[in-house]
């Protein structure tokens, strides 16, 4: 499985900023260059960016809540005091962290950065985009086998694959990817191409085209074994709480 990274920000203005926070409070025994050294305030920007991230991408899930709420009317009292609260509350805390977030010329790209996160959280949460009334409240999920339910709890079970081994000689040839920088994008621009050639099309490509990015990378095409998992029948207290509709 190949893990798709998130970019999160990590501007060298954020750190400053928290640098000057903390000197300026000022922290009894803390030794301010070698922490700087040692990357401490880094690590709390890092954090910051992280945090921030999650919360922007939460803050378009919530948005949805907000929307429904005040078409029926219920974002008043204590509901329009609750969410209120929360709005302030986070512009403030971060403001006074950084300015960098709010910074009109940082602000498109804070939002490219957490536009993917939204969309994996709201696929990890199982939770439609564009849900409208009546619309089922949750995506089907992928490789369920049996869903089964105790009390008012939902479970899943899925199809997996237990063991998986490679047979044979690798297969191995190489290609150049281009990665759009506006659009976020990476694509496959040239195939069935030896090292050499890979690395010098990725850094001809480089040259000629200026706003984007080249790479030459190696293809390894391998034929696999695996043994894979199919859950038939779940029992609960000795009894069968879930059975699997068809087997192909």
């Amino acid at each position: 499985m190949i893990k798709e990274n998130i970019s999160i920000d990590e501007s060298v203005t954020i750190v400053k900023d928290v640098e000057k926070k903390v000197k300026t409070v000022g922290v009894r025994g803390l030794d301010f260059n070698q922490a700087k050294e040692l990357g401490l305030f880094q690590r709390i920007s890092n954090t910051l960016c992280v945090v921030h991230s999650c919360i922007v991408a939460a803050y378009r899930v919530y948005g949805d809540a907000d929307y429904l709420l005040s078409e029926i009317g219920a974002k008043k009292n204590e509901i329009a005091k609750a969410m209120n609260d929360y709005e302030r509350a986070f512009s403030k805390f971060f403001s006074f962290w950084t300015t960098y977030y709010t910074d009109a010329n940082s602000k498109a790209d804070v939002m490219k950065d957490t536009e993917s996160l939204y969309h994996r959280l709201m696929d990890w949460a199982d939770l439609p985009e564009n849900w409208q009334l009546g619309d089922e409240q949750k995506l089907k999920r992928k490789n369920v086998a049996i869903k089964a339910e105790i009390d008012d709890d939902v479970y899943y079970f899925h199809t997996g694959t237990m063991e998986s081994k490679e047979i044979g000689d690798a297969e191995e040839t190489w290609c150049v990817t281009k990665y759009d920088r506006k659009e976020h994008k990476q694509t496959t621009v040239n195939v069935d191409l030896d090292k050499a050639s890979a690395v010098m099309v990725a850094k001809r490509l480089s040259v000629n085209d200026t706003e984007n990015i080249y790479t030459a990378s190696r293809l390894r095409t391998v034929t696999e074994e695996n043994t894979n998992v199919l859950p038939f029948k779940v029992y609960y207290q000795g009894n069968v709480i879930g059975n699997i509709k068809n087997i192909t």
